[in-house]
């Protein structure tokens, strides 16, 4: 399968020189698993290698940026490596030595694995670039597909990937596992498409979009196993997971379901469905927790719904940590409610003084809006954005705050770097607390607030094609409240 992604030129003598050196020896190949690799252009000083919440080490790198891990007695499985902000998965298992190279100016694009193990893994990030790349062509094309087309589309492109797993399998010499993972993460990405494809012709026609499909359409769900303990880190197998408990919920609501006419009721329905079809803890209170999570942030209108909706999650779900994760996100919410004061926060200022956030609303609106360092592609977008509107809306302030921890020095360099304004830029004193008391749960996120500090909306899309329109609303209501 020849997948059309730029990759960068692997320096075989330095990788050849670092497993000699630093790799393991044919003695005890068999007893321990290696990890490690070199970051060009590094974010932070170290890695960190996790397993979910069982497994979770903090790998510092060298003087040469790069690193080395051992672990002893691993338990084989899909594993994930953060360096700050990104992150990609890694199957590991016993006796694998297992390189990576990436340059964090392109971190997924220029990942490449070498070493024992290193077949099965670029395997893996191929797919997963070529998926996002089809994905995304879906998304301005695909969905305008009649059902027929779409699905013969589809079937050639899971013909290509399974072509190309078949060489991968016999060019390797892969365990049953990592031959059930590598196909699994194409094969649950053909049926995420699936429902994604459902999905998006629901919002265009309704429950008339049951009816543009033949009976077959969904054929593949009457295989799924719901509660697959080896799957269950991998994000093809819960995008699936997701997207098809949400439909599984429209379709059962349009054929029988008529009580549940709103969207607490549907979502409830949602939960008590996977309470009813899913076992395994873990996937369980996963789907449980972005099923409530979504409709917290996404689809209540009040506390009341809010309430009632996290009432149920809880009488469902048995993660302690997600119950409190999910009462603190409610109760942050409900401070962030239009016409409520916005809850105060300590900023500093590009001259390294702290100032309350309600000092700023000196014009009859203010756009909070928020960014981060490790996000350059975001950030310049934002202020460019900011920056226009400004000129079009002189009667809204438009505050851009930073969101790093830690990071005073580098945020005054990028913002006089970038010759932004001073006076409109400022960081956060406390960025997790502020963050979490803000619900900043998405970067392109704006909060506008009028002069004496209410809220007007809590949560608008900065690059949204319906936000001009509602800086135009607002500030013709505050002209004529004046």
């Amino acid at each position: 399968m020849q997948f059309s992604v730029l990759r960068y030129f692997i320096q075989v003598s330095f990788l050849s020189c670092f497993v000699c050196s630093c790799g393991p020896s044919n003695k005890d190949n068999k007893e321990y698993t290696y990890f490690g690799g070199e970051i060009v252009n590094p974010n932070t000083n170290y890695v960190v290698l996790s397993k979910g919440y069982d497994y979770r080490d903090t790998i510092q790198l060298d003087k040469n940026n790069r690193f080395l891990h051992k672990i002893e007695n691993l338990e084989d499985g899909l594993y994930s490596f953060k360096h700050n902000p990104e992150y990609q998965v890694v199957l590991l298992e016993k006796g694998d030595s297992v390189l990576i190279r990436l340059n964090t100016l392109e971190f997924d694009e220029s990942l490449v694995f070498t070493g024992k193990g290193s077949g099965k893994n670029n395997f893996l990030i191929d797919l997963f670039l070529q998926n996002e790349i089809e994905r995304e062509h879906l998304k301005r094309t695909g969905f305008m597909q009649s059902a027929s087309y779409f699905k013969k589309n589809q079937d050639s492109l899971l013909n290509i990937k399974s072509a190309a797993f078949e060489k991968l399998i016999n060019k390797n010499e892969l365990s049953n596992l990592a031959k059930k993972l590598t196909q699994a993460s194409f094969i649950f990405d053909y049926y995420m498409r699936h429902e994604y494809y459902f999905t998006s012709r629901y919002k265009m026609r309704g429950p008339d979009a049951t009816k543009e499909l033949s009976a077959s359409f969904f054929n593949y769900r009457n295989q799924i196993d719901f509660n697959d303990d080896e799957l269950k880190r991998l994000y093809s197998y819960n995008r699936f997971l997701n997207y098809y408990f949400v439909n599984a919920s429209r379709i059962n609501y349009v054929n029988q379901l008529s009580q549940y006419n709103n969207r607490v009721g549907s979502t409830i329905y949602q939960l008590d469905l996977i309470d009813s079809i899913v076992t395994h803890p873990y996937i369980k209170n996963s789907l449980l927790r972005r099923c409530t999570i979504h409709f917290l942030l996404e689809e209540s209108k009040n506390n009341q719904e809010s309430d009632e909706v996290l009432n149920h999650y809880l009488s469902v779900s048995t993660s302690n940590r997600s119950q409190k994760e999910l009462k603190k996100l409610a109760r942050h919410i409900s401070k962030l409610r239009p016409n409520k004061i916005i809850p105060d926060q300590d900023l500093i200022t590009s001259k390294g003084e702290t100032v309350k956030l309600s000092s700023l609303f000196s014009k009859p609106i203010t756009a909070l809006y928020f960014w981060s360092i490790e996000s350059k592609d975001h950030y310049v977008k934002a202020h460019e954005k900011a920056t226009y509107l400004s000129s079009l809306y002189p009667d809204i302030e438009f505050i851009a705050v930073n969101i790093d921890p830690d990071q005073t020095k580098n945020w005054l360099k990028t913002i006089k770097r970038h010759g932004y304004n001073l006076d409109n830029e400022y960081e956060f004193k406390y960025p997790k607390c502020s963050s979490e008391e803000l619900v900043i749960h998405y970067r392109n996120k704006v909060i506008l607030v009028d002069q004496d500090g209410k809220i007007i909306n809590p949560s608008t899309d900065l690059f949204a094609s319906v936000f001009e329109k509602q800086l135009m609303q607002y500030t013709q209501l505050a002209s004529l409240e004046n």
